[in-house]
């Protein structure tokens, strides 16, 4: 309570009175100092005037003239000087002189003590008249001064209070702003702001309470938080509220929506129960549910294959690192298998059916490979079509045996883009043996043993043999240098010729590949070529080969009859290249080469690995005048129905029933010359290495021959010297059946 002798405060209207009154009488005192100092001025300044005016009559007076003027100015300067009192002594003078010189106005004497009293006088009087001037400007830049100090102080003061009523002002517009900017921040606040009071009942809920969890913001005063909240945390929160520790406490929630979704909460508790405008606890949540989904999703995808939904590299490896640990923590107890699979041909169906059909391939051999291995198995895509299995505690047998149902359940054809396919994996199975292996070198293994199952044929499985280890280092070894060796021109030509049974004429010269390595000499077809096809790099060494045959075709193998044909072996990867028939073309443009010169050869397994987009590009070809001739006819899949629709014109007889010719007639031999007749199509019989097979041939009506009875495969000059010489080869009218010895060609 204020004590009872303190000043009352002062209304603001009574401190402005009196600060007004204040100036108002500053100023009359102003003006009251400053007419009396004026009314001073006037005195002297009436006096120096009298004193001008008797001086200049003085100065006028001539002798003989009338003294009364003169007289009179002095009698009027002696009256005024001694009205108002002031240089008495030279009044006094003056007098006395004006009265000597009105007794003789003549006497010298007298005029000029006269003059000389009167110039004393005018002095003083106008020094008195510039003494009032400077006390009247003294008195006034003096009362100027203090009435502009009063005004100064007034208007600092008027300032002061202006700055303090404007602070005071602001603070209350903040004040206000803020609490509407506070309010608004928590009604539209994406978080849920509420206050808990210590018995767990809500005294506050924002508006966004009902977005979160679909309740009513003004239901829930009153309602306990709890009922918000799911029961496995409702535990939590009690405890967190008993202990009422002070500060922040972060949580994470889980409670149900409205409509029964289930959501996670993140968010604070913070403890104000000592703010009297709280005096509770202000829980802060935000719903992460779609967020944490999100992480969840992106954690899965990092780890997963995104096409398959198998495990993905990363995982695998982790995982085996891990098993190998636990492996190595428990003494190398239990073994531990990987199984390496890769899809044979799966980048010949990818290129030429598509990638949308590749793709549900990839997704249905993952299915098959999940359901035939085992529950505990990790089963991952590692890229492209290459998949792993990671089998713990598991027994050697055991896995070969997981390995063979998975090769069992390819055995029916996968259904993909409207299409069944026939898909076989090859399987290197590798055991982690015992001691300081690591995942890598399990790996490792496994991928060398499916490269020995991919050798052994499709839909194989390899155990890995450390044995065999070193061949397969020198096959990868090979291969890299067969990669340099298509770059580094170390690949040639060599050429076998086709041969007329009836004449005995070179028709046609068949291209084959040789690699001529710089250190280990001339490497044999069978040991690069499958090497090639298996690493895609027949591709590009197929357009070598087709380049360069053309261009030796067009420039040295034109006999003197009519210009020989050139044969040239294609893969299926290069057919299902989607360039394949232009480049096909622009190579026959490029050297010149008469189209219908040129045969390219395939086998029976391509022609039937993509049908419909072979035939389309090969029909395409021979369109274009290019010969198509199948190879092995007979060795493949042998669906002799398909023959009729594809765009062939040459059917080549494998050398096995070529073979079988002299022991049991042929009578494989027939059927397919006849088959051949009847479809109109060119049969070459192939691997000829006796007279007597070629007579049997030409006599079951087939009308070209090829093997070592001819020639061997030779360089271009000997191909070009056969050529030339070909009168010498030998004719086949008159050998009787007796003839079985074969010829050697040197």
């Amino acid at each position: 309570m204020p004590s009872s002798t303190a000043r009352p405060p002062r209304a603001p209207w009574l401190r402005g009175a009196a600060t007004l009154l204040g100036t108002v009488i500053v100023v009359l005192l102003e003006f009251a100092l400053l007419t009396t100092v004026y009314h001073s001025g006037d005195g002297a300044r009436e006096r120096q005037r009298a004193f001008i005016a008797a001086d200049a009559a003085l100065s006028a007076w001539a002798p003989g003239a009338s003294t009364g003027p003169v007289t009179a100015e002095f009698d009027h300067l002696e009256a005024v000087v001694g009205r108002d009192g002031v240089h008495h002594d030279q009044t006094e003078a003056l007098i006395a002189a004006q009265n000597s010189w009105r007794t003789d106005p003549y006497d010298t004497t007298a005029q000029q003590r006269l003059q000389r009293a009167s110039d004393r006088l005018g002095r003083s009087l106008a020094g008195d008249v510039r003494f009032a001037d400077r006390r009247a400007a003294a008195i006034h830049a003096a009362l100027l001064a203090l009435v502009s100090v009063g005004w100064f102080l007034w208007f600092r003061r008027v300032v002061r209070r202006h700055r303090e009523l404007e602070h005071t002002v602001t603070q209350a517009h903040a004040q206000i702003h803020g609490e509407h900017r506070m309010s608004a921040l928590v009604r539209n606040s994406a978080d849920m702001i509420t206050v808990i009071e210590s018995d767990t009942m809500l005294s506050f809920a924002s508006s966004s309470i009902r977005t979160v969890t679909g309740h009513d913001p003004e239901a829930m005063v009153g309602r306990s938080f709890l009922d918000v909240i799911a029961a496995e945390d409702r535990e939590l929160v009690t405890s967190l509220l008993a202990a009422a520790r002070p500060g922040d406490h972060p949580v994470t929630l889980h409670a149900t929506h409205t409509d029964g979704r289930a959501l996670l909460l993140e968010g604070t508790l913070t403890n104000l129960l000592a703010d009297e405008a709280v005096n509770g606890w202000v829980c802060t949540m935000r719903d992460v549910t779609e967020r944490t989904r999100l992480q969840e999703e992106l954690s899965h995808q990092a780890l997963h294959d995104a096409l398959t939904g198998l495990a993905n590299r990363r995982l695998f490896t982790d995982r085996l690192s891990h098993a190998l640990r636990r492996r190595r923590r428990e003494g190398d107890v239990g073994s531990l298998v990987v199984l390496f699979l890769d899809l044979d041909d799966f980048k010949i169906v990818n290129d030429s059916r598509g990638h949308h059909v590749g793709d549900e391939l990839l997704t249905t051999f993952a299915e098959r490979l999940r359901a035939t291995t085992r529950g505990g198995d990790t089963v991952a895509r590692f890229g492209g079509d290459e998949f792993a299995v990671l089998m713990e505690d598991v027994d050697v047998l055991v896995a070969r045996e997981v390995a063979e149902r998975i090769v069992a359940g390819f055995a029916e054809p996968i259904l993909a883009g409207h299409q069944e396919i026939q898909v076989a994996a090859s399987i290197g199975l590798a055991v982690a043996v015992p001691g300081e292996v690591t995942g890598e070198d399990v790996m490792r293994n496994a991928d060398v043993a499916m490269y020995w199952a991919k050798d052994r044929g499709k839909g194989t499985i390899a155990v890995y043999d450390a044995d065999l280890h070193a061949d397969a280092l020198a096959r990868l070894e090979l291969q890299s240098e067969l990669a340099h060796a298509v770059d580094h021109d170390e690949l040639r030509l060599h050429f076998q010729p086709n041969v007329d049974l009836e004449s005995g004429r070179i028709v046609a010269f068949e291209a084959l590949v040789r690699w001529q390595h710089p250190t280990r000499g001339l490497v044999p077809p069978a040991a690069f070529v499958p090497i090639a096809e298996q690493s895609g790099l027949d591709v590009p060494m197929g357009s070598w080969v087709l380049r360069e045959a053309c261009r030796s075709a067009q420039e040295h193998l034109n006999g003197p009859g009519e210009p020989v044909g050139i044969t040239v072996n294609v893969t299926a990867r290069q057919i299902a290249d989607p360039g394949f028939v232009e480049l096909v073309t622009a190579i026959v443009a490029e050297t010149g080469l008469d189209p219908r010169r040129l045969e390219l050869e395939i086998t029976e397994s391509t022609l039937l690995a993509d049908r419909e987009e072979t035939v389309r590009r090969l029909g395409v070809l021979r369109e274009r005048g290019i010969w198509v001739a199948v190879d092995d006819f007979g060795t493949g899949y042998s669906s002799l129905s398909y023959l009729s629709d594809l765009p062939v014109d040459v059917l080549k007889i494998d050398k096995s029933f070529v073979d079988q010719i002299t022991l049991d007639g042929g009578p494989l031999v027939d059927a397919i010359v006849s088959l051949a007749g009847s479809l109109r199509l060119l049969p070459v019989a192939e691997g000829v290495e006796t007279a007597e097979q070629a007579w049997r041939l030409r006599r079951a009506g087939c009308r070209i021959g090829q093997g070592f009875l001819w020639s061997k495969p030779v360089p271009l000059a000997e191909a070009t010297e056969l050529l030339q010489n070909e009168l010498t080869l030998p004719l086949f009218h008159a050998l009787s059946h007796e003839a079985t010895r074969p010829v050697t060609v040197a």
